[in-house]
């Protein structure tokens, strides 16, 4: 995936044991937790085996996203069907970087790596409906809302919907150029 500016993406294999437990803890902050399937407390055992098993996997390609020398978050290409040019893709930042811009960098990437480099012909992603400022960004860069899983998951006592969304590379082909520029800013 393509470094743009001070945000570069290292794959999960590159990472060292330090970063990887960054990402860990980053992933237990509840400010991330709350946004994701599952929101429990990942212990080191958990997140060691789950390292291992996207380490193995064929279909999930997963990068650490750095600020410099600094873990800040992790974006996931998953699911991937080279037979029918799919994927789903999601990340999470950490708090302190979340309203930075850094998400729009991490999604143009992520488009690029998805559309240009692998050649996925359409990108699917799932938001729960707690997380309206991600639909809002996913939108902006041209997915579209295909549907919406009501009261999809159990949180606390209460049942949350799911948005899903989805961009092709047509879409994205139309979309880009619009970025492009933006994301120069950042000085990509």
């Amino acid at each position: 995936m393509k470094n743009i500016g001070e945000v570069r993406f290292v794959g999960l294999q590159n990472v060292s044991e330090s970063d990887l437990e960054a990402v860990r803890l980053m992933r237990n902050h509840g400010e991330v937790r709350k946004y994701m399937y599952t929101n429990h407390l990942i212990s080191k055992e958990e997140h060691a085996s789950w390292v291992r098993r996207m380490q193995e996997s064929e279909t999930v390609k997963l990068f650490v996203i750095y600020r410099g020398e600094k873990p800040i978050g992790l974006v996931s290409l998953s699911k991937i069907s080279l037979r029918h040019s799919t994927a789903e893709w999601a990340f999470y930042l950490d708090p302190g970087e979340q309203g930075s811009g850094v998400g729009v960098v991490v999604e143009y990437a992520l488009l690029e790596y998805a559309f240009c480099e692998i050649g996925i012909c359409k990108l699917n992603c799932e938001v729960l409906e707690t997380n309206p400022n991600v639909v809002k960004l996913h939108k902006k860069f041209g997915f579209m809302e295909e549907g919406f899983r009501r009261s999809n998951i159990l949180r606390d006592g209460q049942r949350i919907g799911v948005h899903l969304l989805g961009l092709t590379t047509s879409e994205w082909a139309v979309g880009k150029p619009r970025f492009k520029k933006i994301i120069s800013r950042y000085g990509g």
